[in-house]
């Protein structure tokens, strides 16, 4: 796991008539022009002009930055793959620069397609959300203990004064950000990229979600879909959290057996959970950065092993390697104070869209004690108020939010559709199997890959799960109900 994946890690019903497949099918074929994209290398970048509000095509517009990696051979190209970036956050900057162009595996799926992927609306280059920097929250939720009602209630009239002052600075768009909506942009895609031929995608994490609402609006123009590391957007906030914190205290219970059975361990033969608590005594950032990197697994960069080097050292008083990690993993390094706070109101109007307000601090209090009992070290995530900071969801995130969910949470309702396959690892972190093996069982006939492996999503982690992945691309019917993958 690199670097750039630990940091994007952070973690519908059927459209409208007037917005169904039928109907923006009708629409003429937008015209990308291609030309070099300047800050991403050996990348095309288009300009494609959609509307805010897709009930309002006549409204305000706002233009979608597009990427694209031609196919190496064009005599042996089979199409478009479009990948759905997750997050929410990633680009095409993230997507398709250095070591995640190759986690990806990019230069593999050039030899058959043109692989795409975008700057989503209010990311990147695509109307990017800002917010102004006097309004930031100056209170969010406590990490170590539980929140009181008083200090839930303090953090929810931050939010609200926060989200106000990125609606205006943003415009209307910054009501229209949820999966619903980017579901809508995709199909205006496929349009403008294959109008004669079915979406051929892979969403990963949040792109997940997105693929789902794809789904659920345009089942006809599905070719191909492969949802990994699976966002289960059919359960509430809360129960879509608790399941995170869980995911997370696997990978600390998973880092634990390597530790003892690995003599190269820097805390080989210790008690994991009191080093632990021993750094974030000492260094409190320590609490929300293991949480983070767990999701690296045993990478020797970012994973395990240099999880316990850190913990060892900071338990002792060395910072130099803790300074040095916090800095790589900062999800917050844009020079602009405004668009800086954009990434982290980008998150919240994504996730609130889609989950909704979070107001009942009673029923939240009954999971967040639950959690306290089995992830004492985790439970924070659950409470968390201050995403991308702290690099984690949270019922805070959305306390406050001042409008209903536009997507709440649903069931599917697709039919049978044996071209989409739902993949995930069985130890991940940010996306427990759980979530996929709950969308695998809501659409019928998909095909199920499974990969025993440690980390957030099957496809940059297992071979076996990219090339049975890259096989269902190409002929989704080739695929066996169930796929069981190692690395």
């Amino acid at each position: 796991m690199r670097c750039l994946r630990l940091a994007a890690t952070a973690l519908v019903l059927a459209a409208p008539a007037a917005l169904n497949g039928a109907a923006l099918g009708q629409a003429a074929k937008p015209a990308l022009k291609w030309t070099p994209c300047g800050d991403v290398p050996d990348t095309e970048c288009a300009g494609l002009e959609v509307p805010v509000d897709y009930a309002r095509p006549d409204g305000a517009k706002i233009m979608l930055r597009l990427g694209r990696a031609p196919a190496v051979d064009p005599a042996k190209r089979k199409g478009v793959l479009l990948l759905l970036p997750g997050g929410p956050g990633p680009g095409i900057a993230e997507m398709m620069t250095g070591d995640e162009r190759k986690v990806q595996h990019v230069p593999e799926f050039q030899q058959q397609y043109d692989v795409v992927t975008w700057d989503p609306r209010g990311i990147g280059k695509s109307s990017p959300i800002r917010c102004d920097p006097q309004a930031a929250p100056k209170v969010e939720m406590p990490l170590d203990h539980k929140p009181t009602q008083a200090e839930f209630d303090a953090v929810a009239q931050a939010n609200a004064a926060f989200v106000k002052s990125c609606a205006n600075a943003s415009g209307e768009l910054y009501w229209y950000l949820s999966a619903k909506y980017t579901a809508q942009d995709v199909e205006r895609m496929r349009q403008a990229l294959s109008p004669d031929d079915g979406l051929v995608a892979y969403g990963g994490s949040y792109g997940s979600a997105y693929g789902a609402a794809y789904l659920e609006a345009y089942p006809q123009h599905v070719k191909a879909l492969i949802l990994d590391g699976v966002v289960d957007h059919t359960v509430d906030y809360p129960t879509f959290l608790a399941r995170n914190v869980m995911g997370v205290q696997d990978a600390f219970e998973r880092m634990e057996q390597w530790c003892a059975q690995e003599t190269k361990c820097a805390l080989h033969g210790k008690d994991l959970g009191a080093a632990l608590d021993a750094a974030i005594a000492r260094e409190p950032k320590m609490r929300t950065l293991v949480s983070q990197m767990l999701a690296g697994a045993d990478d020797p960069q970012f994973g395990w092993p240099v999880v316990t080097q850190l913990m060892a050292e900071v338990s002792t008083g060395e910072s130099k390697l803790l300074k040095q990690i916090a800095g790589a993993l900062s999800l917050s390094n844009n020079t602009d104070p405004a668009l800086r706070l954009g990434k982290d109101a980008l998150f919240r109007g994504v996730f609130c869209s889609d989950y909704g307000p979070q107001r009942d601090y009673a029923k939240l209090a009954a999971t967040g004690d639950m959690l306290t009992k089995a992830a004492p070290r985790f439970v924070w995530k659950f409470w968390n108020s201050i995403p991308i900071a702290n690099a984690s969801a949270g019922v805070g995130v959305c306390a406050g939010w001042p409008r209903e969910a536009a997507n709440p949470p649903h069931l599917l309702t697709v039919g049978p559709h044996r071209d989409v396959m739902v993949a995930n690892p069985t130890h991940d972190p940010a996306t427990p199997l759980a979530n996929a093996v709950s969308i695998w069982l809501q659409i019928p006939q998909a095909r199920l890959l499974i990969a025993d492996v440690d980390g957030h999503q099957s496809l940059p982690l297992s071979r076996c799960a990219y090339e049975a992945e890259a096989r269902f691309l190409a002929d989704p019917r080739s695929a066996s109900s169930t796929t069981l993958c190692g690395k």
